[in-house]
């Protein structure tokens, strides 16, 4: 009698409770370090998807990190102890970590145009009027240093014709508006930043078209990773695909990432997003596919080989490169137009 009771008081219980849930499913997660705190427009595809729930529809959970600078994202990414599986890393940087033995690889990249422009003071309309002046960069052979030669280039000069001051990137828009330095390399929002408080400076060089065949930047993860991983990287590669696509059409929606997540001046001042937007759209500075063409890898290489940056000649192709992945994450969405090759 009592075990019949204890069987119908279990029944009873079940009933109640209904039918048991199956265990709560736990979606593959990638931390990703982001180069600075807030993010430049360049950087934001990274957001919108968050923001849009790409990254959710394609399986996957994204936790966004952010470091002092593209050095500083770096060294996080090769870190064992940085809790990071995937970094935003400047080309140029990622393939020295690579020859060195970082361990890293390319996977992908939302914009792998130098998107940047060569700013100046009102009394410098020409790169060749920087011979003699002051140039803001964070270090020899770093982005900007790399950046500020191609313009010394278009105007015959070398780096000896100028002068260097040592500036972190948010420095870099007081240190021009302030006239602490001549010239500085920043992103398209930051010029329309600075010229809120002085409107006659210069823009001498858009990057992109001084030397469109540097790579501005790159998502890497460990290799060992990237295999052992392959389709939550690909899902988050592919994530970043839908997420530019969808950029180019949805200004709205960007500016909303762009007030939540970016400068502070946006909420005051939307006509910067919506200028800097503009400039993206009509360069298409955001790339839609995989946006590592094999012409940019070999460019940004022997760029680095000409700054002596490797010991032992440039990594190959094919060692840079996790092309199992892109092609996996490729696949997921197709490729569309443009082509990037």
């Amino acid at each position: 009698m009592k075990r019949c009771a204890l069987w119908t008081a279990a029944a009873f219980l079940a009933a109640l409770l209904g039918p048991a849930s199956p265990p709560a499913w736990a979606a593959d997660k990638i931390v990703v370090g982001m180069p600075v705190r807030p993010p430049n427009v360049i950087h934001l595809p990274v957001l919108y998807a968050l923001d849009k729930g790409i990254y959710e529809k394609n399986g996957i959970e994204v936790e966004v990190k952010y470091f002092g600078g593209g050095v500083a994202a770096q060294r996080a990414v090769v870190s064992a102890q940085s809790g990071l599986d995937a970094g935003w890393i400047p080309g140029s940087l990622a393939l020295i970590g690579i020859a060195g033995g970082s361990g890293q690889k390319l996977f992908h990249s939302f914009g792998h145009l130098n998107e940047a422009q060569a700013a100046a003071a009102p009394d410098i309309d020409t790169p060749a009027k920087l011979k003699g002046r002051t140039v803001g960069i964070e270090g020899r052979g770093g982005y900007s240093h790399l950046g500020i030669l191609r313009v010394l280039e278009m105007a015959g000069l070398k780096d000896a014709d100028v002068n260097y001051i040592v500036t972190a990137p948010p420095a870099r828009v007081p240190y021009l508006v302030e006239g602490k330095a001549d010239a500085v390399v920043i992103h398209v929002e930051q010029v329309l930043m600075a010229r809120l408080q002085k409107p006659d400076i210069k823009v001498i060089a858009n990057l992109w078209k001084a030397d469109p065949l540097q790579l501005y930047a790159a998502m890497t993860a460990s290799e060992e990773k990237l295999k052992s991983r392959k389709n939550a990287f690909a899902a988050f590669a592919a994530s970043l695909m839908e997420a530019t696509r969808s950029i180019y059409k949805d200004k709205a929606g960007l500016r909303q990432t762009a007030i939540k997540h970016s400068f502070p001046t946006f909420k005051t001042n939307p006509e910067i997003f919506d200028q800097t937007y503009d400039v993206f759209v009509k360069e298409r500075l955001w790339t839609v596919n995989n946006g590592l063409p094999r012409k940019v890898i070999d460019a940004t290489n022997q760029l680095n080989v000409d700054m002596k940056k490797y010991k032992e000649g440039p990594p190959a192709y094919e060692k840079v490169m996790a092309l199992d992945v892109m092609e996996a994450a490729l696949k997921k969405v197709g490729e569309v137009e443009p082509f990037e090759r």
